[in-house]
């Protein structure tokens, strides 16, 4: 329990520490993978796959909020396409937090909070939670390594019991 605890803390201080981009001068990087979390958003709200995998490396892999399972690109893309093609679903948008640049520009790590959205007969159903992203720079810009989610909260539906 107290690793727990330990870890939590960590978490949270990492969360509200200054971050490393600040602190080497390349807010820029920080501000670019910010606008590239914008367009990933923009693609899955359009629920574009294709849109989507544009901003992975070939050997990304995913960690869903409520599975406990990591999915390369493939098992992802069997997983999440059928999420967009149920006319109840609307979006997940992913709101970056804090992004840290590493001291040798070889990757960036983004923490924030995401949203899953879906309509229901009784109204909008949210699923919510924090997420970790590691990013990477290749001849294309930076992309995304790996991304790990934690669903933390379902409010609004049935299914909730299925996806908290």
């Amino acid at each position: 329990m107290i690793r727990v605890q330990l870890a939590a803390a960590g978490l949270l201080l990492a969360l509200a520490a200054p971050a490393a981009a600040e602190e080497t001068g390349t807010t820029g990087v920080a501000a670019q993978i910010r606008a590239l979390r914008a367009q990933s958003n923009a693609a899955i709200a359009a629920h574009d796959f294709e849109g989507m995998r544009r901003f992975f490396v070939d050997d990304y892999t995913i960690l869903p909020g409520s599975s406990g399972a990591s999915f390369d690109i493939e098992a992802f893309r069997r997983r999440i396409v059928p999420t967009f093609a149920d006319p109840t679903f609307v979006t997940y948008v992913r709101t970056p937090i804090r992004i840290i640049v590493g001291r040798s520009g070889k990757r960036a790590a983004e923490t924030g909070r995401w949203v899953g959205t879906w309509r229901t007969p009784q109204g909008e159903m949210r699923l919510s939670g924090i997420y970790q992203a590691m990013w990477v720079p290749t001849p294309a810009g930076w992309r995304l390594k790996n991304e790990s989610f934690v669903s933390l909260a379902c409010a609004g539906g049935a299914r909730c019991t299925e996806l908290d």
